[in-house]
């Protein structure tokens, strides 16, 4: 990871965030915020991990990554949900 990669990401960090949340919503908003930024969280390895050389613009990409995230996040929220039998 160099310096450039993490700059580049916290810049858009903000942006990420409010698509995450948005996508995430949730009854309770602190839950919802850990959740966003979770997935916020979850992007990253994925961007450190990539070629930026190969991405041409990465504000688009980041924000697609954190979009395709969210589905899998409500996903296994649900799962969690459902498999809880309770006290």
């Amino acid at each position: 990871m160099t310096i450039a990669t993490a700059d580049a990401f916290e810049s858009r960090r903000p942006h990420m965030f409010g698509l995450a949340y948005r996508m995430l919503g949730s009854a309770e908003e602190a839950e919802e915020a850990e959740e966003a930024e979770d997935t916020v969280q979850d992007a990253y390895p994925r961007w450190s991990g990539t070629d930026r050389g190969a991405i041409g613009r990465p504000a688009a990409w980041l924000a697609k990554m954190v979009t395709n995230l969210c589905p899998d996040r409500l996903t296994s929220a649900r799962a969690q949900r459902e498999r809880y039998a309770g006290p």
